[in-house]
């Protein structure tokens, strides 16, 4: 987890490139990069890697796999930003020009612990999703999935990608489980969250949630419904066990997945 002090310097990074290129309307990486002299390529480089970032002689090309996706999809386009965040982070080029880094392959899936690739992550959602503009978006609007959803669309963003930034931007606590096959990949929460540490055994899914539901019967839920802390949080005081939350699930039967969105009523 990127410290608070980290978040504030890529997304004023982030955001300073997006205003200056993009100052209203969505942001498109591909044009960012052309008028950088980046050039890149979209194509099919089978399952090796989402995205490329190489140098030579002080030239940088990006490599986009559009194997599974289209270059106009949100999870390319989240790629494309993140390979930016190779570019625009200081200590990233630095790399990539001395050669410590000769080239460098991403997997965009969010569960990486490598602090360079959370930086470019981070620094993706803050590009395609700018702070201020978002603050003013959800200026007195409470927190539900709509918001989140008619985000996403705006700004032509991914559920996840969204999420990761309004964590970081003060309007709710929020925390994000990835579970597949039962087992829990990833989980990412604002840093004003109120629990930290998930149900044992440790990796598991807890039974009684809705994500626990999905893998023991497949049964979905469409809308955001209730739960309480002890479902899915460790260490909860008694007198908090009942305490509210919500969980709104998002599915896919082809790799027996859930992502859990989590936030206090």
């Amino acid at each position: 987890m990127l410290s608070r002090k980290r978040e504030v310097e890529l997304s004023e990074l982030a955001e300073s490139i997006a205003n200056y290129y993009f100052p209203t309307g969505s942001i498109e990486p591909s044009a960012i990069a052309e008028k950088k002299g980046i050039t890149y390529t979209y194509g099919n480089y089978g399952n090796s890697f989402d995205g490329l970032i190489e140098q030579e002689n002080g030239h940088f090309h990006i490599f986009i796999n559009t194997i599974n996706y289209s270059a106009a999809h949100v999870r390319s386009r989240f790629t494309f930003g993140h390979e930016l965040g190779h570019y625009f982070i200081d200590e990233h080029r630095r790399a990539l020009l001395c050669g410590r880094t000769p080239s460098h392959p991403s997997k965009i899936d969010f569960s990486s612990k490598n602090l360079v690739e959370l930086e470019a992550d981070y620094f993706a959602s803050s590009l395609l999703l700018p702070e201020s503009r978002i603050k003013q978006d959800c200026l007195k609007k409470p927190f539900t999935f709509k918001l989140v959803e008619h985000l996403s669309e705006k700004y032509k963003t991914s559920i996840t990608a969204t999420l990761l930034k309004l964590m970081t931007i003060d309007k709710h606590p929020i925390m994000l489980v990835c579970s597949e096959n039962e087992r829990i990949k990833w989980f990412k929460h604002s840093h004003d969250f109120p629990f930290k540490w998930l149900k044992k055994p440790i990796g598991i899914v807890p039974k009684n949630t809705l994500a626990g539901a999905y893998f023991a019967t497949k049964e979905k839920f469409n809308e955001e419904l209730p739960i309480t802390a002890n479902d899915w949080f460790e260490y909860v005081p008694g007198w908090q066990i009942d305490r509210p939350f919500f969980e709104k699930c998002i599915y896919s039967d082809r790799h027996n997945f859930v992502l859990s969105i989590i936030w206090e009523k």
